[in-house]
């Protein structure tokens, strides 16, 4: 066995099924970075290893060679907590290098990520708080006792891809939180920071941070504060993709090379060796973090024109493989 591949089931032990076009049945795991399912590696140079949730009985693990590598992919420390504690011992049972360790990832909840960040120059995280309100009334109230004026965001702990999700702007915006499931559930309580630019659209870049080293994935834009993915087809009706790719281009050659002493400070605080930063750059050259994880799906290429930036992330990916297992693995 050469790398080893740690996957992980969420604290719900649910996973979701798929069926492919011959009807055979997928798995979906969810809260993991899924690299090895995604890299074409050398045939034999690596093993996927399984590890439960909460409340469900794990194997222990006997294996009959020391692993070279181990990868941690589980990722998401809101909802894999049980999966993520089962790691740190399974790290701790075999003496090898680990990218991404458990104990590391289970720091990245928002509200530890956000104080992690504090005070490193060019760099804006703004104050986000974790707490368990009972009521939309019990969440305004909290936000008011904790210093917290208008705007702010309170969002569910776990949910992703602007899911449980509100901006408040008053008091009088509270009838937006009675969509939000008040039952015992952790939110979080997050500072909103105006990123509108001088164009009117608001800006959203996610970097990919191998080993230190930032790497633009995508620069996205919308009139809506909200940016995802979907902000793609708002774009596209706006501009060509030459247009995508001479503003990609440009933040790669101009804006993201200055950062690096900010983002290398961003890695070390973190301890990650594979992360994602989510973020709008502002014209003045700060960054507004918005999260920073290692839990952002970034080797999914939709779109023929940019496939040459995930195969960049790949690339990047296949040598930090290879320097920290000694390993050949394309």
């Amino acid at each position: 066995m050469a790398i080893l591949f740690v996957s992980g089931v969420n604290d719900r032990s649910t996973i979701g099924v798929t069926l492919d076009k011959q009807g055979r049945l997928g798995y979906l795991v969810d809260g993991n970075c899924s690299i090895h399912y995604r890299l074409k590696l050398e045939e034999g140079i690596a093993s996927s290893y399984m590890i439960f949730g909460k409340g469900i009985r794990q194997p222990v693990a006997d294996f009959q060679q020391t692993p070279s590598l181990i990868f941690n992919q589980i990722a998401d420390a809101d909802t894999h907590q049980g999966a993520l504690e089962r790691c740190v011992s399974l790290c701790d049972q075999v003496n090898t290098t680990v990218i991404n360790h458990p104990r590391h990832v289970l720091q990245t909840g928002r509200d530890r990520v956000s104080g992690l960040l504090q005070n490193i120059p060019g760099v804006i995280a703004p104050r986000t708080l974790r707490f368990r309100p009972v009521s939309p009334q019990e969440a305004i109230s909290h936000a008011a006792a904790e210093g917290f004026s208008f705007p702010y965001i309170i969002r569910v702990a776990g949910e992703h891809h602007g899911k449980s999700m509100v901006r408040l702007d008053s008091e009088d915006d509270l009838p937006l939180l009675h969509a939000l499931p008040f039952d015992g559930r952790d939110f979080y309580l997050t500072e909103y920071v105006d990123y509108r630019g001088e164009d009117g659209m608001y800006h959203k870049q996610r970097i990919v941070v191998i080993d230190g080293e930032p790497v633009l994935r995508h620069s996205l834009y919308a009139d809506n504060w909200m940016v995802h993915a979907n902000a793609r087809q708002f774009m596209m009706q706006r501009e060509s993709w030459d247009d995508d790719i001479a503003r990609f281009d440009r933040l790669s050659r101009e804006v993201i090379p200055p950062l690096q002493p900010a983002i290398s400070e961003i890695s070390d605080r973190l301890q990650l060796e594979y992360f994602g930063i989510d973020c709008s750059l502002l014209p003045g050259g700060e960054m507004l973090v918005f999260e920073a994880n290692a839990n952002m799906n970034v080797l999914h290429g939709p779109n023929p024109e940019i496939r040459y930036r995930v195969e960049a992330i790949e690339q990047k990916l296949y040598a930090l493989l290879t320097r920290y297992s000694g390993e050949k693995v394309i």
